[in-house]
């Protein structure tokens, strides 16, 4: 079983004159990408969003605005003697912060100039431990099976022991077991964007056989739309998910190399890890 939590089911924005056809496979779609997400997801969105978006990543209440490119608050490092596990001296920005507190953590999608689409999340309460000796030994214990089976899972193992900041870390499980979870949700995502992109041609095809062309423009501007934003979005999410993996590496060993964190990024492992029991 995969550390992901099932979320609950997204509000999607309304879409005009939807066929009942799109109702039922974007239904199927949203389903399967909140069984697969990392997070709890709460959604409140803005109607008619743009495909155009970028990602802010803030600390609630009220949050700054963030970096587009890193999805990092600006001045957000602090330190971290208030969260149980952590190291005293060791500084991370303030989402990682909040994840290891067992916060609950915002990300502000903007889809256009003046409509945006705000979600909170918060790991697992076993993140609380995260970085700590017995986070590592249970990592260890969830990862065991990865190791044996998957050559990607022991690719990640390799690439760790090779980067002298995690090697010396004794960390090194509590890593691969970051990473599963992050490459497995990365996969799972692939996939139901595909899945998004077959619909949308299903549904393309159906709306061409209406007989009013201005009805059947209308239909056909609509399903683009609709569709584009949710590809949109859910590729926002994805990178949003591998930027605050890295950034939890780099607490983890204190140093994460881009040309590191690149080789990890393009192993694919076959699965996630075990569960690991909250405490």
């Amino acid at each position: 079983m995969n550390q992901r939590p099932p979320s609950p089911s997204t509000q999607r924005s309304p879409k005009p004159n939807p066929p009942a056809a799109r109702h039922w496979s974007l239904g199927i779609s949203l389903v399967f990408v909140a069984l697969l997400s990392l997070f709890w997801w709460i959604p409140r969105r803005n109607p008619n969003p743009s495909p155009t978006a970028t990602l802010q990543q803030t600390e609630s209440p009220s949050p700054p605005p963030s970096s587009p490119r890193t999805g990092e608050t600006p001045g957000s490092t602090g330190r971290l003697s208030q969260a149980p596990g952590l190291e005293p001296g060791r500084k991370v920005d303030d989402e990682i912060a909040r994840i290891l507190r067992g916060d609950f953590i915002t990300n502000i999608y903007t889809l256009s100039s003046n409509t945006t689409m705000v979600e909170e999340g918060q790991y697992p309460p076993i993140f609380r431990k995260f970085g700590t000796e017995e986070f590592e030994e249970l990592a260890k214990v969830a990862c065991e099976g990865n190791l044996k089976r998957d050559p990607s899972a022991a690719e990640y193992q390799e690439i760790l022991k090779d980067h002298p900041a995690a090697r010396d870390s004794g960390r090194i499980h509590s890593g691969i077991y970051l990473l599963l979870c992050m490459g497995g949700n990365i996969r799972d995502r692939y996939n139901v964007q595909g899945g998004m992109k077959l619909a949308r041609e299903e549904e393309l095809d159906a709306a061409m056989k209406i007989a009013d062309p201005e009805l059947r423009e209308k239909e056909l501007r609509s399903i683009r739309w609709f569709a584009d934003n949710e590809i949109a979005m859910d590729r926002l999410k994805q990178q949003a998910q591998i930027d605050r993996t890295r950034r939890l590496l780099e607490y983890l060993y204190g140093d994460m190399p881009k040309a590191v964190f690149q080789r990890l990024l393009s192993i694919e492992p076959a699965q996630g890890p075990d569960r690991i029991p909250d405490p």
